[in-house]
């Protein structure tokens, strides 16, 4: 299978990586290191200064063909900027709300061969808001043991347990984006493999948070979940966008987050207890009878229960 690389007017570092073990990074060709003047491109980072992702315009016409797929190869290394960590979910701690520029990713070529979907099932829950807290992925019904597949293709970069996500693997993947797929309840790669699209990474399951089998699948840029809908039909198994422009516009849904969760920390709730009445709980906490009513739902005459939480702010 062909891999394109980006080519852009500045130099640019194809990283081949080979893994020694834990998080060591080694980037070789062969016998040969292949290094990259980084004086020579714009942009640079300084020590202490505001990170943001170099905006890069995809043209078919300026890709390079690489013959040699056999190693596992980070093509996006200028976007991560040579960032490969094996343990943790986002090592990369960009804001991008305050992301100035604008990324355009070409995501597949051929969007039949290019892509694969993850798990076909029923969507149980969508990427937005839930009840009590934001739910930046997407949930896909199956039965455990079913088949997990790569979305795109690329390199595992995560393959591991946490008491969240349960058994999880995220792929970093050659046209700049990194998949998360959460709850398996086997994983079958390791970090470092290569792997292409339809390429089965696990089996689904119900391992950490999670109520009933499903699989939790995210999109990430940089560390930070965008909508997969954005870019993937879960009605038409496709992939419905072959490029994604990324911008701050992109993350605004976190602006939504965090004021829902400062709302969420603001309200307090109060126990009921043996003799209390809806006027003696809103004089213990200075606020009335309609709030206390309003707030719950609830009506004057409505009888208390000990142990019952009412909200009163």
């Amino acid at each position: 299978m062909r891999l394109f690389i980006k080519q852009i007017s500045i130099s640019i570092l194809l990283v081949f990586i080979s893994f020694s073990g834990g998080n060591k990074l080694m980037a070789q060709i062969g016998e040969g290191i292949l290094a990259s003047d980084s004086s020579s491109i714009e942009n640079v980072v300084e020590e202490g200064e505001e990170e943001d992702s170099v905006a890069i315009d995809i043209n078919q016409e300026a890709f390079e063909l690489i013959e040699d797929e056999g190693l596992c190869a980070i093509l996006n290394c200028d976007l991560y900027n040579a960032i490969w960590d094996t343990t943790r979910i986002n090592p990369y701690m960009i804001d991008l709300k305050l992301k100035k520029d604008t990324t355009l990713l070409q995501l597949v070529h051929d969007p039949v061969c290019d892509y694969s979907h993850p798990a076909c099932g029923e969507i149980t829950s969508e990427f937005g808001w839930r009840k009590y807290r934001y739910h930046y992925g997407i949930d896909i019904n199956l039965e455990t043991g079913d088949l997990v597949l790569a979305a795109f293709e690329g390199t595992i970069r995560v393959a591991r347990y946490s008491p969240s996500y349960g058994y999880y693997v995220i792929i970093r993947h050659l046209n700049g984006l990194e998949t998360l797929y959460a709850h398996l309840s086997q994983i079958q790669v390791v970090a470092g493999n290569y792997v292409q699209a339809g390429d089965i990474v696990g089996l689904g399951g119900n391992t950490g948070h999670s109520r009933g089998s499903h699989l939790h699948f995210e999109v990430r840029f940089l560390g930070q979940q965008i909508n997969p809908r954005d870019i993937i039909s879960f009605e038409e198994y496709s992939c419905t966008n072959p490029a994604l422009q990324i911008t701050s516009k992109s993350f605004d849904y976190l602006h939504i987050a965090a004021k829902h969760k400062a709302e969420l920390s603001a309200r307090k709730y109060y126990k009921v207890r043996k003799g209390d009445t809806l006027s003696k709980i809103a004089k213990k906490n200075r606020t009335t009878v309609s709030k206390l009513c309003k707030l719950n739902k609830i009506k004057k005459k409505t009888k208390l229960r000990p142990g019952r939480k009412l909200r009163v702010r």
